[in-house]
Order: C-alpha cells, then sequence, then structure tokens
C-alpha cells in the first residue's frame, strides 16, 4: 500500500504556491486562512456528521462507510498522482491523512457511484480517495462537503480504454482544499461538469493529462462565489495524438463574492494532429464583488487540428434584468433564474447524468439564493 509521508521539516521548507507577476500565477487563493487553519494547529480527526446524501463511499470527519456495487474492488493506498512536495496545501494534506482508499472498476455500471466527502467539526481532515477505471463504461458523482474547519480531498484517476462521465458538486461554508488529478490512456474520455458554491475560501483545481492517442476531454464548469470565495483552476496537459480537449467555465460572484477561473491547456510536440480549446468567463451580479478570468493555451506542435482561447469579465445584463422584473420576478428570482439557466445549459452534455445533474445544479442555486 503506497501513501506518501512528510515530515515536520518539510513542511517548514514548502511554500503554496510560486509567485508572480503574471496573472496565471499570482495567488487569489487566501493561504493565509488556510496557514491559521492548518494541521499543526487543528485537530486532524473528527467525528463523522449527517451527510445530506446518500453514497457508495461516505468519508464524513475520520470515518468512512462503504457499500459499494458489485464489481468494485476495494483496497487501500493511493495511485501516485500527487506528492506532498508539490506545494504546502499537499504537505498539510498527506501530514493530516489518516487513509487512502483505491477503487478499482473493470465492469460498466448502470447507475452512477456516488462518493460523499464531508466535514462539520472544527478541524484539517484530509480525503483520499483513487480510482482505477478500465474497459468500462462509469457514471461517478463527488460531492465535496465542508461545513466547518477545513477539509482536504484529493481524488486521483487512472482511465484506460474507458468512458468517464464525473459530476463534482462543491458546497463549501468554510474552507476547502480539492484536487483532482486524472491520466487518460489511449481511447479514453472523460466527460467532466463541476458545480461549486464557494465557502469562505474554496480552492478547487483539476489537472488532466491526456496521455493517449485519441483520449478525450469535455470539462464544463460554473464556480459560484455569493458573498464567498473560488479560486478554480483547471490544467489540462495534451501528450497523445489525435486527443481533444475543450474547457469551458462561466462562473459568477454576488454580493461581495470572488470567482476565479484560471484555465490552462497546452499542447506537447508528441500531441501531432491533436485540437485544444479554453473559454473561460466570469459574470460579476453587482457592484463590489470580482470576477478574474485567465484563460492560456500553449502549442508546442505545427501539425494542430484547432486551437482557441477566449476571456470575458462582464456586469450582469441589468436589461435582462429590467425585463424579469417587468415580469412580476423579484431581483432575487430573477438572478436565480439567470444562474439556473446557465447551469442547465452546461449541464446538457451530461447523457447518462443528466437528471442529477440538473437536480443537483437546481438545489445548489435554490439554496443560494
Amino acid at each position: 500500500m503506497f501513501m506518501p509521508k512528510v515530515s515536520l521539516e518539510t513542511l517548514e521548507k514548502l511554500t503554496y504556491q510560486k509567485y508572480g507577476d503574471s496573472p496565471t500565477i499570482k495567488s487569489y487563493t487566501n493561504w493565509k486562512l488556510f496557514e491559521e487553519n492548518s494541521p499543526l494547529k487543528l485537530p486532524t480527526e473528527a467525528k463523522a456528521g449527517e451527510v445530506a446524501v446518500k453514497g457508495h463511499v461516505v468519508l464524513s470527519g475520520s470515518e468512512a462507510q462503504f457499500d459499494l456495487p458489485a464489481g468494485i474492488e476495494l483496497t487501500g493506498g493511493t495511485l501516485g498522482l500527487s506528492q506532498p512536495e508539490e506545494s504546502k496545501i499537499l504537505g498539510f494534506h498527506f501530514y493530516a491523512l489518516k487513509k487512502a482508499y483505491r477503487l478499482r472498476i473493470t465492469e460498466d455500471l448502470a447507475k452512477p457511484l456516488v462518493i460523499a466527502s464531508h466535514l462539520s467539526e472544527k478541524a484539517f481532515v484530509s480525503h483520499h480517495i483513487s480510482i482505477e477505471v478500465e474497459n468500462a463504461k462509469v457514471p461517478i458523482i463527488i460531492y465535496d462537503i465542508a461545513e466547518e474547519g477545513a477539509k482536504s480531498l484529493v481524488v486521483e484517476l487512472k482511465v484506460k480504454n474507458a468512458e468517464i462521465e464525473l459530476l463534482t458538486v462543491g458546497k463549501h461554508k468554510s474552507l476547502s482544499h480539492y484536487l483532482l488529478r486524472a491520466s487518460l490512456a489511449g481511447n479514453s474520455r472523460v466527460n467532466a461538469f463541476t458545480a461549486i458554491y464557494g465557502g469562505r475560501m474554496s480552492h478547487h483545481r483539476e489537472d488532466y493529462s491526456l496521455e493517449g492517442a485519441e483520449s478525450e476531454l469535455v470539462l464544463r464548469g460554473i464556480p459560484i462565489a455569493i458573498g464567498t470565495a473560488v479560486d478554480y483552476l483547471t490544467n489540462v496537459l495534451q501528450y497523445g495524438e489525435k486527443s481533444k480537449s475543450e474547457t469551458r467555465v462561466h462562473g459568477f460572484s454576488y454580493r461581495n463574492g470572488w470567482t476565479v477561473h484560471r484555465g490552462v491547456a497546452k499542447v506537447f510536440e508528441s500531441a501531432r494532429n491533436s485540437s485544444s480549446g479554453v473559454v473561460s468567463e466570469v459574470t460579476i451580479m453587482d457592484e463590489g464583488s470580482l470576477g478574474v478570468s485567465v484563460p492560456m493555451l500553449e502549442v508546442d506542435t505545427g501539425e494542430i487540428e484547432s486551437a482557441f482561447h477566449s476571456s470575458i469579465v462582464r456586469q450582469f445584463d441589468e436589461d435582462a434584468l429590467f425585463y424579469l422584473r417587468s415580469r412580476g420576478l423579484s431581483r432575487e428570482e430573477a438572478m436565480s433564474l439567470f444562474i439556473h439557466g446557465i447551469g442547465e445549459a452546461l449541464s446538457s452534455h451530461l447523457e447518462r447524468l443528466r437528471s442529477k445533474a440538473r437536480s443537483a445544479t437546481a438545489e445548489l442555486v435554490e439554496e443560494l439564493l
């Protein structure tokens, strides 16, 4: 069983990220909050709380419950896709981590595999789950819930000759660190949709490595900050020939909220005849809120099928708001309808999870507004 460990001496030398003048590496996450609520200052164990969703894997506090469908093998350890030396927040993650879990799936799943990560106590708790999928079609739903304290969730995903429909719903009140690290071997496809309701500080990062020929990624995201803060990072690295990736994110900030999306796509020289795109958009709903959109595209090969990126930061359309209010809706109802409509559009590509994606997004927006 492989599980990295980190010493206090190593932790002291680590930094949260490399800083610089470029907006791609500027610090938008308030790391000071994580420093003040680190595993060096808070308990690293917590009791299980009441989890609002039922899951096949439920990690609540320091406890774990499993009710896995047939065909899924459960063992321990990680896949080694993430290491504590990468950053201080990952150092904290592995320092506090008690146990890592590993799932192996080699058969199609008719219904989504539901994973819930939850914390409702004043503590720093780490959850770590690795998933291997080979020669199968698998829908997965991940609920990332942080009510109190500081929670770190790392998901490692290896996909080989498989198709994944992935829905991630983040619902935070406190501090949340989330890392998805995914590796796609040949002839693999991942359709991913992420909806995040930011908490006091939510750092959400998704890394995808398209290593195999003809591997594909479709990523859609909707980060929402209402009086809260979300720093959402998406990174796509393409190594395989004829690989394809498309990232489209539309975020919202409201009531002095901070919504940041930093999206990177890099096509390496080996990824000939590939296509890649990053579209980043943030809508600022009112004065006093912040929206930041930073897409980046780098192509190292001259044999490229297509490559594009765009960035938009805009104010909410007051004319549309006036129209909706003239039809009898309150300002809150109009904004809720607007955000919900975007969520519907983003989730339309999730064929197998469509009803669950719509339901999760609708519930999220309803509770926000």
